[in-house]
């Protein structure tokens, strides 16, 4: 048996316990979903931590490893759209239609929930949030599992949300957790969120990639926005998707602070010269959408202080994108340029 491995110090490196398990074994993933346990799987939009969803105790864990609030609800992942009537309890033609549409896609449809949907799905409100995916081996996962999952971005919450197994790796090193492999998200960003609760208008509750417009067109009416006394849903946080490191957002910014090697840049397309480690994403939003985390989590990882993040246009293709770099991100600062502190 050979020596545990020193650091370079001479102090003992501790291997953790646990380690995550990054697999294309449909099998094995089906087998810890009837268990009660997690699996990290793939979607078009971002991975998920997917736990039986009418098993509470195994949603309870997603819970726990996320550190997320329980007042936060959770997405019901289902192979088909039938299987939405075993979670709503009232199906408006408006959702048939957009069921027929969009699905499987990024769009999560917020319905009237039934009374024996786990209120820790919910986070105890009377609606349900539903989606089908359009991955081909998260359906296979969902078909073969024969149940719906919840499955929340699988990440910390409130950091980056994961697009690669890698990434879920580095946000739970030290788990078992089993990721089923399915490549790089094909959207990159979050699901679009729409509201079809009995006696209220449709509202849109989350921008993504699915636009507001194509929605509208689809229900042949405009989607009210949310307001205060709207449903709970996944990622409203004023604190979202962010780096561990400071992260600030710009339109325009002084040469002083393009000059400091400390920072890192994430640009879309507008050709700024910096010193520091540099992504430029272009200016296609689905482009820009599908490389937005990997970039961020390439930035967090590149030895820089803080990250500076280039706005995009303010449009309607980039709502979904601003809406994300605006939670994950502060403003940047106004001081003198040069004397952007070096952050701890």
């Amino acid at each position: 048996m050979g020596a545990t491995p020193a650091t370079p110090s001479g102090s003992i490196r501790v291997r953790p316990t646990a380690m995550p398990t990054i697999t294309r074994d449909i099998d094995a993933a089906v087998e810890r979903l009837r268990a009660g346990e997690l699996v990290a799987i793939p979607t078009e939009t971002v991975y998920g931590l997917a736990a039986d969803a009418r098993n509470p105790a195994a949603i309870a864990r997603v819970y726990a490893l996320k550190q997320r609030p329980a007042s936060n609800p959770l997405i019901v992942h289902v192979a088909a759209p039938d299987w939405v009537d075993d979670w709503a309890v009232e199906i408006p033609d408006a959702a048939r239609r957009l069921m027929a549409a969009c699905w499987p896609g990024p769009l999560t449809l917020v319905l009237a929930a039934r009374a024996d949907v786990p209120a820790i799905v919910t986070a105890g409100q009377d609606s349900v949030a539903i989606r089908q995916p359009d991955h081909p081996l998260c359906l296979e996962l969902l078909n073969r599992f024969g149940r719906a999952v919840v499955a929340p971005s699988a990440n910390r919450y409130m950091s980056i949300s994961p697009t690669t197994p890698d990434h879920v790796v580095r946000q739970f090193p030290e788990s078992d957790l089993l990721i089923l492999d399915g490549g790089p998200c094909a959207v990159g960003v979050e699901s679009t969120i729409v509201s079809l609760l009995p006696d209220e208008p449709p509202r849109l509750l989350r921008p993504g990639m699915l636009a507001r417009a194509a929605v509208e067109r689809i229900l042949g009416c405009v989607l009210a926005d949310a307001h205060d006394t709207s449903v709970r849903v996944p990622g409203q946080h004023e604190r979202h998707y962010a780096p561990a490191l400071p992260a600030w957002r710009f339109t325009d910014i002084d040469a002083d602070r393009l000059a400091d090697p400390r920072l890192g840049w994430l640009l879309c397309g507008q050709g700024l010269e910096v010193a520091g480690p540099t992504i430029d994403l272009g200016n296609d939003p689905d482009a820009y959408a599908r490389r937005l985390y990997a970039a961020l989590y390439r930035l967090e990882h590149s030895g820089v202080d803080g990250i500076c993040v280039q706005l995009p246009p303010d449009t309607e293709p980039w709502r979904a994108i601003r809406d994300r770099l605006q939670r994950a991100t502060l403003p940047m600062p106004e001081v003198a340029p040069g004397d952007l502190e070096q952050p701890r």
